[in-house]
């Protein structure tokens, strides 16, 4: 979905436990197993860490540096853009897990954007956004419920 001031993936449900989802997610040196749109990230998951990144907007992969902002185990974890003051964009990633019950869970990422350039770049790659966390998402969803499926 798209608004004037986010970009976010569909939810899905994840028929694998939150933590299992969580370990996933936090599982850097494996992105490229099941993450097209992010498929290589280095780094901790440490608030203030700097993650480094390749993303896949459509026009080949792009190097990009974020930095862990909140982290609130099996819940929530946020890397934001440096966001430096005066800035003309500031972006927030935010990956959001809802459990279910015992064996499965909601699983959303969203983009929240604010600073004077930040609707035009909504307007000129929101669609790619929006594919690429989807595209995440239906990853993070396939790579989980096989890693709960083999623990079984």
């Amino acid at each position: 979905m798209i608004t004037p001031s986010s970009v976010s993936s569909e939810e899905v449900v994840i028929h694998a436990p939150a933590k299992v989802v969580w370990d996933v997610i936090l599982d850097f040196a494996n992105y490229g197993l099941w993450n097209t749109f992010c498929p290589s990230m280095k780094g901790e998951a440490v608030i203030g860490s700097p993650l480094e990144m390749q993303v896949d907007l459509g026009n080949g992969l792009q190097a990009q540096v974020e930095y862990v902002t909140k982290i609130e185990p099996i819940h929530t974890i946020v890397w934001s853009m440096q966001n430096k003051p005066g800035d003309p964009i500031h972006a927030d990633r935010i990956q959001r897990i809802t459990p279910i019950d015992d064996t499965s869970c909601r699983y959303c990422s969203i983009d929240e954007f604010s600073g004077e350039l930040s609707g035009p770049m909504i307007e000129q790659l929101g669609e790619q956004v929006e594919k690429g966390f989807n595209d995440c998402a239906l990853g993070l969803k396939a790579r989980a419920e096989a890693l709960h499926r083999a623990s079984d």
